[in-house]
This record gives structure tokens, sequence and C-alpha cells, in this order.
């Protein structure tokens, strides 16, 4: 009977492996198809004006992570989406980003 390998993990290169343009196409990639579907919620739902408000961001963390988030920039967005005393609770970004996975098999 052959022996089986052993994976043991080498966290000296992960911090290079995250800042890498590979990484930060992939977030952008999850980011652009998580912006329609909200985009789409906030017409039927909340207004145009308030699906035109959304978009993606791309950034980088002070320790070199980079990010991207969808967005949506209006001073009622934090209201629209987790409601208030004027403003039911709508998730036009949590429900647009919960559809199960976006990359498969690698990306």
């Amino acid at each position: 009977m052959a022996r089986q390998g052993r994976f043991e993990p080498d966290p000296r290169g992960i911090g290079q492996v995250m800042r890498s343009q590979q990484v930060r196409r992939a977030l952008r990639q999850v980011a652009d198809t998580i912006k329609p579907r909200a985009k789409s919620l906030a017409r039927a739902e909340v207004s145009e004006e308030f699906a035109e408000a959304i978009y993606v961001e791309e950034d980088t963390r002070p320790r070199g992570r980079p990010t991207a988030r969808v967005i949506a920039d209006r001073d009622d967005a934090e209201a629209v989406e987790w409601g208030d005393t004027n403003q039911d609770r709508r998730r036009i970004l949590g429900r647009a980003a919960n559809v199960g996975p976006i990359l498969q098999d690698g990306g």
C-alpha cells in the first residue's frame, strides 16, 4: 500500500498571495456579480435613484489586503439596509450578496 503524502501549509507566502493580481481580479469579479443584483432589487423595492447610487469600490486594507465592496452611496442607505423607525429593513446589499457560492472550481 502506497504511503499518502501530507500537506503542511506554509503561512509565509499567504500575504504575497493575498496581494496578487489574481486575488484582486477574483474579488472584483465577485463584486461585479453582486452589483447588478443589488441594483435590480433596489429598482424593484426602493427607487431608481437608489439603484443608481450602487457601485463597486476597490481598496487596500492597511496591512495590504485588497478588498472589493458593493456600496450604496446615499444618506438613507444604512436605514434601507438595516431599517429604522422611518424605514423598513430591505437588506438590498445583503440579499444581493447572499446567493451561495459565486466562484466555482477555483475561480
